[in-house]
C-alpha cells in the first residue's frame, strides 16, 4: 500500500511575513533523515547544546535557507483542504478544594483552580485565598475582598499602563501577573513636525519622508508583573521584567515559576531577498508538479544560500536571539539586553524551520527575583508539568498554520536545576498529533501519550482510506532521549481523541466521528499498556474529570447515532469494572445542536467541581428553539450514585443595571467564566462584576459586587 503525503494548505502571504518578522516561525519540525538500520543515523528531534554563537547562526542560515524555499515556492501555492474537526484546547484537572485556614474570619473551606496535577498550579485570569478574590478585567487586577459573602466588595485595584494582562498566580501576600506586549518606537525621527524627536509608541515615520524611520525600539514578549498585597486595599509593583516571545502558559510548584513563551525571529529583509527579481530565482507556474517544484527549489538553494548568510552575519545570532529587559513603575524601561547566552541555547539537529522556545524561571517569594531562562531553536505550544519535569510539545499540525507531517515532538525539561533553573533534558517524536495537555501525563519516571494519527492510504481499489488511527504511547528518558516503550495503536481509524485523562496507571480516552468510543487501559506495565474496554455511545466528552476511584465526570456535546451534535451534556461512567465501562447518568444542558456551548468543554478552569459536596458549576450559553437565550452559570448535584440534579442558574443580567431588560440585549456580552465555592456561598465571575448566591440554592441573591 501506498502511504498517502497529506498536502500543504494555502496560505496568504501577508500571514507568513508576520510570522517570521513579527512573530514565531516553527522550529523542529523537519524532513526526517533517520536511515533505517543505521545506528548513527541523525534524529531530527535530537538536540544538542550550542558551544558558541556561530553554532546557532549556522543552524540558522540552515533554517532560513529551506523556510525560505518553503515560502517562494509552496505556500502560496494552493492545495487541498484538509479538515480536523473543531479544535479543543485544554480540558482539566481536578478542582482542589482548599482548606487553608487563615488568621481572622475566613471560610471553612473553598476551591481554587482546577488543575491537572496535585502539587502543580496553573496560570488563569482568578485566583482565591478564600477571603479575596483576585482577578483580571479590562487591563486592570481587581481584588475584591468576599468574606464574609454579604459584605464582598473591591477593595483594591491595579491599573496596568503596558500590556495585555492575560493570567497570575497568587502565592501568599504576592501575585505573578503576566501580559503580552508589544511597543514600536521610532529612536531617531526628526523633521520639521517633530523637531524634538518627541516620538511615542506606535508612530511610525512614512518611508521617503524627511526624518524616515532608520532604527527602532522593539519588543514583542512577555511582561511579568509582580506584586505584594500585603495590604489589599494598597497593591504594590514590586518589579517588572519582560522577556522576549509570546506568552505561551506557566506553571508552579511551592514558589518556583515557570514560564514557556515562544519567540519571534527579527530578521529584516527575509521577504526582499526571496521574491528579488534580480537574484535569479526560478520562476514557476500556479499549477507547477512536485517534480518540478522540487527541481527550482534545487536551482534556489545556493543562491538563497549566499544571501541569507550574508544576512545572518550582518544581524549576529545575539541580535536574534530574544531579549529582557525591566520596566520601572511608571513604563520607563532599561535598555534590553540578551535572555541567555547563546551557551544556553539547545540546537536541534536537522532544522528546516526557525523558532525559539524560551523556558524561564523565576522565585515568586523571592527579596528581588531573577529571572534564569533556556532555549531551544525549536516550537512548542502544548505545556504539561509533573513537579518534576516540565514538557513542551509541538504538533506537525502546528498553531500557526499547516505544517507537512504526522508528528509530534516533545521536549523534555529537568525542574531540579540550580536555584529551581529548568534545565533541557530530552526530546523524543511520536507519530500522531496531541490534543491538549491531557495527552500528556508522567507517571514513575514515563511519559504516557494519547494521540491521533491522520495517515491515509490507497487500499487495493485506489481509494484513500484513514490508516493511522489513534495511539497511546509510553515514552521513557533514555539518555537524553524520549524512546518508546510501549504502546496501543490502531484506534478508531477514522476518528480522532476528543479527551483524554491518565490517572496512576490508569487511562481514558475518547474518540469521535459518529459516536464516541470510551476507552479503558491498563498503564501498569509501561512495556506492555493493555487495551481492556470499549463503550460506544453517542455524543463525545472533550473533558475528563475524576470522581473518586471508580468513576468519571465529564462534559462535551450529546449527539445522534449520525454524528450530529445536539447541545451540551454531561455524563458519569463506572469504571469499576475497567473492561465493562458503563455510563450511569447523562444530563443535557441544553438542546441548541450548533448554538450552545460551555467554556468548560475546552477550558477546565472553567469547570469547578466540589468533591465532598457533590457540587458542580459550568458555565452554559445557549439559543435555543422556543426559549429566552441563557448566558451564566448552571449549578448541579453531579453524584456517581444518583445523577445530576440542577440546582439553579444564575446570570449577570443584574450587574448591567438593565431592569426588566430583553435577555437578547445582553445575552451575548454577559458571560460567566468562573466559579468559586466558599463554605455555603457560590461565588460566579464575569466581565460585569461578581455575584455571589447560595450554593445549593443559586436563587437566593446574597450580594453583588460591579467592577
Amino acid at each position: 500500500m501506498k502511504t498517502r503525503k497529506i498536502e500543504k494548505q494555502g496560505l496568504n502571504r501577508w500571514l507568513w511575513a508576520g510570522l517570521l518578522v513579527g512573530g514565531t516561525v516553527l522550529g523542529g519540525c523537519t524532513q526526517d533523515t533517520t536511515k533505517e538500520g543505521d545506528a548513527n543515523s541523525i534524529k531530527r528531534f535530537q538536540l544538542s547544546a550550542a558551544t558558541s554563537c556561530e553554532d546557532i547562526e549556522d543552524t540558522m542560515v540552515d533554517a532560513l535557507v529551506e523556510r525560505a524555499l518553503t515560502d517562494r515556492y509552496e505556500y502560496y501555492r494552493g492545495g487541498i483542504d484538509v479538515d480536523f474537526g473543531a479544535e479543543q484546547n485544554n480540558a482539566s484537572e481536578p478542582p482542589s478544594s482548599g482548606n487553608d485556614d487563615q488568621a481572622g474570619d475566613s471560610p471553612d473551606d473553598y476551591t481554587t483552580t482546577n488543575v491537572q496535577e496535585v502539587g502543580v498550579d496553573e496560570a488563569d485570569f482568578v485566583k482565591t485565598d478564600g477571603n479575596h478574590i483576585y482577578t483580571i478585567n479590562n487591563g486592570e487586577l481587581i481584588i475584591v475582598k468576599s468574606w464574609p459573602a454579604d459584605q464582598s466588595e473591591v477593595v483594591g485595584r491595579v491599573s496596568l499602563s503596558d500590556g495585555y494582562p492575560t493570567s497570575m498566580f497568587l502565592h501568599g501576600d504576592r501575585i505573578a501577573l503576566f501580559s503580552s506586549i508589544y511597543s514600536y518606537r521610532c529612536s531617531d525621527v526628526t523633521s520639521a513636525n517633530n523637531p524634538t524627536n518627541n516620538v511615542v509608541d506606535g508612530d511610525v515615520a512614512e518611508p521617503g519622508f524627511p526624518g524616515e524611520c532608520t532604527s527602532t525600539d522593539n519588543f514583542n514578549g512577555t511582561r511579568i508583573t509582580l506584586l505584594d498585597i500585603t495590604d489589599r486595599t494598597a497593591p504594590s509593583i514590586i518589579s517588572q521584567s519582560d522577556i522576549g516571545g509570546e506568552f505561551n502558559n506557566a506553571r508552579m510548584i511551592d514558589d518556583d515559576v515557570y514560564v514557556v513563551s515562544n519567540s519571534s525571529v527579527q530578521m529584516d529583509g527575509y521577504w526582499d531577498i526571496i521574491w528579488d527579481e534580480n537574484l535569479g530565482l526560478p520562476e514557476l507556474d500556479w499549477d507547477a508538479t512536485e517534480d518540478e517544484i522540487e527541481d527550482a527549489k534545487n536551482i534556489a538553494r545556493p543562491i538563497l544560500q549566499a544571501e541569507i548568510e550574508a544576512m545572518i552575519a550582518n544581524n549576529g545570532a545575539l541580535s536574534i536571539l530574544p531579549k529582557q529587559r525591566s520596566v520601572a513603575a511608571d513604563g520607563t524601561a532599561s535598555a534590553a539586553t540578551d535572555l541567555y547566552k547563546c551557551t544556553d541555547v539547545y540546537l536541534p539537529a536537522i532544522a528546516t524551520e526557525l523558532g525559539v522556545l524560551n523556558v524561564s524561571h523565576f522565585e515568586i517569594d523571592a527579596p528581588n527575583p531573577s529571572i534564569t531562562s533556556t532555549g531551544l531553536l525549536a516550537g512548542g505550544w502544548t505545556v504539561y508539568s509533573s513537579q518534576e519535569n516540565l514538557y513542551v510539545a509541538l504538533s506537525s499540525r502546528s498553531w500557526w498554520g499547516w505544517n507537512e507531517g504526522n508528528y509530534s515532538h516533545i521536549h523534555k525539561f529537568s525542574l531540579d536545576g540550580p536555584n529551581g533553573k529548568a534545565l533541557y533534558a530530552a526530546s523524543g517524536e511520536v507519530d500522531g498529533w496531541l490534543l491538549n495537555q491531557f495527552s500528556m501525563s508522567e507517571h514513575e519516571a514515563h511519559l504516557r501519550l494519547a494521540v491521533t494519527d491522520n495517515r491515509q492510504e490507497e487500499d487495493e481499489n485506489g481509494n484513500w482510506v484513514w490508516a493511522g488511527g489513534n495511539h497511546v504511547i509510553i515514552l521513557k528518558d533514555d539518555q537524553g532521549e524520549l524512546v518508546e516503550t510501549g504502546a496501543i495503536r490502531g484506534l478508531a481509524p477514522d476518528e480522532r481523541v476528543y479527551s483524554a485523562r491518565f490517572m496512576g496507571d490508569k487511562g481514558y480516552v475518547v474518540t469521535f466521528r459518529e459516536t464516541d468510543p470510551l476507552y479503558t487501559f491498563d498503564l501498569s506495565d509501561p512495556t506492555n499498556p493493555q487495551l481492556l474496554g470499549e463503550l460506544k455511545i453517542n455524543g463525545f466528552s472533550s473533558y475528563i474529570h475524576p470522581m473518586g476511584e471508580n468513576h468519571l465526570l465529564t462534559i462535551g456535546q450529546d449527539a445522534d447515532s449520525n454524528g450530529q451534535v445536539l447541545g451540551v451534556h454531561l455524563q458519569i461512567f463506572d469504571v469499576t469494572d475497567m473492561a465493562n465501562p458503563t455510563r450511569t447518568h447523562q444530563h443535557l444542558l441544553s438542546t441548541g445542536p450548533w448554538s450552545s456551548w460551555s467554556e468548560a468543554m475546552w477550558d477546565h478552569h472553567a469547570f469547578t467541581y466540589h468533591a465532598g459536596k457533590e457540587i458542580l458549576a459550568v458555565p452554559l450559553n445557549s439559543w435555543e428553539n422556543n426559549a429566552d437565550p441563557f448566558s451564566g452559570l448552571v449549578v448541579l448535584r453531579a453524584s456517581s450514585s444518583t445523577g445530576f440534579t440542577e440546582l439553579g442558574r444564575v446570570d449577570h443580567a443584574p450587574l448591567t443595571g438593565c431592569q426588566g431588560c430583553d435577555p437578547n440585549e445582553y445575552h451575548w456580552w454577559v458571560d460567566v467564566r468562573r466559579s468559586i465555592f466558599m463554605d455555603d456561598y457560590l461565588y460566579s465571575i464575569s466581565s460585569l462584576g461578581i455575584m455571589v448566591n447560595g450554593l445549593e440554592d443559586p436563587s437566593v441573591e446574597v450580594d453583588a459586587v460591579q467592577f
